[in-house]
């Protein structure tokens, strides 16, 4: 089997309770079956307490009973795990052990990667302008060819459209420029033309979206209410911020989650392409908003732009499909 991955991958390490953006908070934690099994032999307090949080959510799923501010009942006011403290990583269920990774199987070939809802992985991800590269690891036994298992028509076309969008990705070119050769790159594999959406028309789509929370109606529609005063600042930011490797880094990035998934889902390369390109200008917009609004921009901005996207957009199964499909 191979294994593909970001180069930062093996890096990642949960900051706990130094998360200013804990993930024990907002999101529905389930709970699977083998777990739920392991919680049934905790005695004392602890295992009553764990029993008596267990629920059904609306589709029958088994997870934790979230408290009136959202937290995960075992997230202490230190913003620590009381189920690691008390029992360790391995009494974790699934989701909290594996969060925020994320795994795109094409049966002998597994692309991993780290979310970016999450502030870590976005620093990772944002910390140098160093372009990210994606190493493919042999786990089978006695191989060490990296070509017997690309063995799926469809997956090899999409991983050798892939690797000269990340070529291009990775040149010296300015970012513009880059957005119109991978455009080429993907027009001449599906031998049709791709018309990107405008700034107006991805605020149009992103409008559709289902919102997380109130904070994010808020913000996008204050966003929105101002966006031709962003549009017009967008020259004098680009020579203060030099973002040009950043944003490289970021649709990188996004393209290796998502533009494989064409292989095995309904979604045809175009819709995945625009959905690609619009995620880093909506990402864009949202930095010259903020250095309009402040006159700079650090890089914990950048970090809560691109994590406000993912959380709002890529966490959505519904928002991906409204924004992929519907192109």
């Amino acid at each position: 089997m191979l294994v593909i991955k970001p180069d930062f991958y093996d890096y990642f390490k949960c900051i706990a309770d130094k998360c200013t953006d804990s993930c024990c908070i907002g999101w529905e934690i389930i709970v699977d079956s083998e777990t739920r099994e392991k919680y049934e032999k905790i005695k004392g307090a602890l295992g009553e307490k764990i029993r008596e949080n267990l629920v059904k959510d609306e589709t029958d799923e088994i997870c934790f009973k979230l408290d009136k501010e959202e937290r995960c009942p075992f997230l202490n006011k230190n913003n620590l795990c009381d189920i690691i403290i008390n029992c360790g990583e391995e009494a974790l269920c699934g989701i909290c052990t594996e969060h925020p990774r994320f795994y795109n199987d094409f049966g002998e070939v597994v692309e991993c990667g780290l979310g970016l809802c999450c502030e870590e992985v976005c620093r990772l991800l944002l910390e140098t302008d160093k372009p990210v590269e994606y190493i493919t690891e042999v786990m089978s036994e006695n191989e060490n060819s990296t070509d017997f298992l690309l063995d799926d028509e469809d997956y090899i076309e999409i991983y050798n459209i892939r690797a000269k969008m990340f070529e291009t990705l990775n040149s010296d070119m300015n970012f513009e420029d880059k957005i119109i050769a991978l455009k080429e790159i993907v027009e001449k594999a599906i031998n049709e033309k791709i018309v990107l959406f405008n700034d107006n028309e991805i605020l149009s789509e992103y409008e559709k979206t289902e919102p997380i929370n109130t904070e994010w109606t808020e913000y996008f529609n204050s966003l929105k209410s101002n966006i031709s005063d962003y549009i017009k600042k967008e020259k004098p930011f680009d020579e203060a911020t030099n973002g040009n490797k950043l944003y490289s880094k970021i649709l990188s990035y996004i393209i290796f989650r998502h533009f494989s998934n064409s292989v095995y889902e309904s979604m045809d390369l175009k819709g995945c392409f625009n959905f690609c390109v619009s995620a880093v200008r909506f990402i864009k917009l949202c930095d010259i908003k903020i250095y309009c609004e402040t006159n700079t921009l650090t890089l914990k901005d950048r970090i809560e732009n691109v994590k406000r996207w993912s959380k709002q957009i890529e966490y959505s199964d519904l928002n991906v499909d409204l924004l992929t499909f519907e192109n």
